[in-house]
């Protein structure tokens, strides 16, 4: 994997690969590493329409309380509005002579702090503690001071703060990754998959 070649790392990849560590569906996680378009579930398709009507909303639009998630939508975005919206964000990372490029689009960043919006039916608190997100953002942008998950189970609104100086670098998740995938022999898949075009 050396060479002038550079690999793109991003989230949302660890975060397939740590749900199939911890007993998801190891298809899944190859299926992401393969980058293959899958049918969206409904969660997937909630989230997506949530997060756009909170978009909307914090950008003017008016919602009347008729409006399914009303309450959720506006506490969440009395926290959001004029937040930057969809901030995308890379950095290169070498490791062990590797080149990669971490990638992420932040849903908002607002005075030093990115606020990620989530929808979710089956919230607990710390749902998103051993999360990759978080990390990598830290990473790409070193100058935040917080990230917040903003997460709405329809109902009700939760808030899981996390600060880059009680997050594990996401140096070491990624040594992880590239250990196990080459124990597992899937470091090719990944490099013919996920070569970076910057």
């Amino acid at each position: 994997m050396s060479g002038p070649n550079k690999f793109l790392l991003t989230q949302s990849l660890l975060s397939s690969w740590q749900y199939a560590l911890k007993g998801g569906e190891m298809d899944e996680f190859l299926s992401t590493l393969r980058r293959e378009k899958k049918p969206q579930s409904r969660a997937m398709l909630d989230g997506i329409r949530f997060e756009n009507v909170v978009h909307a909303v914090s950008e003017g639009v008016d919602i009347g309380p008729e409006q399914e998630w009303y309450k959720p939508i506006v506490e969440i975005c009395e926290i959001i509005t004029q937040g930057q919206y969809q901030v995308k964000a890379s950095r290169p990372l070498v490791m062990d002579n590797v080149e990669f490029v971490c990638f992420g689009i932040l849903d908002f960043l607002k005075a030093g702090v990115i606020y990620d919006t989530k929808f979710s039916r089956t919230y607990r608190v710390g749902k998103y503690l051993d999360s990759p997100q978080h990390p990598m953002y830290f990473y790409l942008c070193p100058e935040v001071r917080r990230f917040e998950y903003i997460i709405s189970d329809g109902s009700y609104v939760y808030r899981e703060v996390y600060l880059p100086e009680d997050t594990e670098p996401i140096e070491k998740t990624v040594r992880r990754f590239m250990t196990w995938m080459d124990k597992t022999n899937l470091v090719d898949l990944y490099c013919q998959n996920w070569r970076s075009k910057y």
